[in-house]
């Protein structure tokens, strides 16, 4: 067994039922303003280029720091958060992300040279990054350590759903606050990012005032729980169970297939003639849809205490809303497949999380554990699964990327690879 010990140390349910949700809320916009820091540059990398003089792939790597940090980083953090608890790992979080933040937009407004600046701000998103990461590896340690079996799921949705509007809102917010315009200098551009960094920086300094000041005490053990002490070799003894290496399989490929989607999206449009402006669209409707599903589905099972329908749905869905998606030139029809697949297939990330708490060797205590090691393979897969993507495209006579088939291709592997393990998936909900 992964759990050396289990001791019964019942916590009345009803003296937290009103607080719960105001920490709740308070996580969760502690988690919509880490995927504003950690996407700043996202939406601005044409600025960012401009404004510091480095190429492409530089202001690309401002991103993709996070996953790689998630990476060296979940599995551990994951452990601290199983021994010191939600509110201490959550509060390290935002001792780094806060000052992280605000000497970003110290530093934008220093007058320093181009590649200076950009590698402040390279070694700064490190620093927020293992802050972000602090705050996600909690995401369902939180809702498990606050809210009762019936109430988890749609706990740990709202959670997911909070991390996924932060996704969705960089993107316009970014754009107004920047206010760039059509050909900016150097100065212009400059001033542009150092506006979007400020605001940043006052947005991720509320949360941390809110949180500081709501979140001011921790249940003992969850609500009609025990309290459990973990395995010192908890994270080998986890990659051993068959059901937790299968959801960790869906989880691997189903966060890298989405960021594949994602930052594919302007060349599958493209390939069709259909503007960058509208690819952006295409691409914000999948997050907009897993925001939809992570606020509806996981209620749902709640309501009818089933978890393994909701894990079947993606890998059946994926392949037909991805030839829709990749293959039909109709406008209409790419965005509503793309918010279908999105509304499915984000949505099963919180309950996913949930049947981790309901594993009988995993359980409530072990959540933080758990949940970083599944990061941190998720996060490889964010890695990976693009790359994978450059294997199976084609150039068509005209000289245009295609990418169609590369789509096609990854979501078929994915749901051959689902068959493989569907077996071990398990039906966690007590009576489901």
């Amino acid at each position: 067994m992964l759990l050396n010990t289990f001791e019964r140390n019942k916590v009345p349910d009803s003296p937290m039922t009103g607080y719960r949700w105001v920490v709740l809320a308070a996580f969760g916009l502690v988690l919509f303003s880490q995927a504003l820091l950690w996407l700043t540059f996202a939406p601005i990398e044409t600025e960012v280029q401009t404004a510091l003089g480095v190429g492409h792939f530089a202001v690309r790597l401002l991103a993709l720091v996070d996953p790689l940090v998630f990476i060296a980083l979940a599995a551990l953090i994951g452990k601290l958060a199983d021994r010191r608890g939600f509110r201490f790992t959550v509060s390290l979080g935002l001792g780094l992300m806060v000052p992280a933040a605000i000497m970003r937009a110290v530093a934008a407004n220093l007058g320093l040279p181009g590649h200076t600046l950009y590698w402040i701000l390279l070694a700064l998103q490190v620093i927020i990054s293992a802050g972000a990461c602090c705050c996600v590896v909690c995401i369902f340690q939180m809702p498990v350590k606050w809210f009762p079996e019936s109430q988890r799921a749609t706990a740990t949705g709202l959670t997911t759903m909070s991390l996924l509007l932060g996704n969705a809102a960089v993107f316009p917010m970014a754009a107004l606050i920047g206010q760039v315009p059509a050909s900016p200098s150097s100065e212009q551009a400059l001033a542009a990012v150092s506006r979007v960094l400020d605001v940043f920086a006052i947005v991720v300094s509320v949360a941390a005032l809110l949180f500081f000041a709501l979140v001011r005490r921790e249940p003992e053990a969850p609500p009609a729980e025990g309290r459990m002490a973990p395995d010192p070799a908890v994270v080998r003894r986890l990659l051993a169970l068959p059901d937790f290496r299968a959801l960790s399989l869906i989880f691997f490929y189903g966060m890298g297939f989405y960021i594949t989607l994602l930052i594919t999206m302007e060349k599958l449009m493209g390939f069709h003639g259909f503007s960058t402006r509208f690819a952006a669209l295409v691409a914000g409707a999948v997050t907009v849809g897993g925001i939809a599903g992570s606020a509806i589905l996981p209620a749902v099972s709640d309501r009818i205490g089933r978890r393994r329908p909701f894990i079947l749905m993606p890998a059946v869905a994926a392949v037909p809303l991805s030839i829709c998606i990749a293959f039909l030139p109709v406008h209409s029809l790419v965005a509503a497949c793309a918010a279908a697949l999105g509304f499915i297939m984000l949505a099963a990330q919180p309950v996913l999380f949930t049947m981790l708490g309901e594993i009988e060797d995993v359980g409530p205590q072990l959540a933080g554990t758990a949940v970083g090691v599944l990061f941190a393979l998720g996060s490889v897969g964010q890695v990976v699964v693009p790359l994978l993507v450059e294997l199976f495209h084609r150039t068509s006579p005209t000289g245009t990327l295609d990418y169609r088939w590369s789509i096609l291709i990854l979501a078929a592997l994915g749901f051959a690879g689902f068959l493989l393990v569907v077996r071990n998936i398990p039906e966690t909900r007590p009576g489901g």
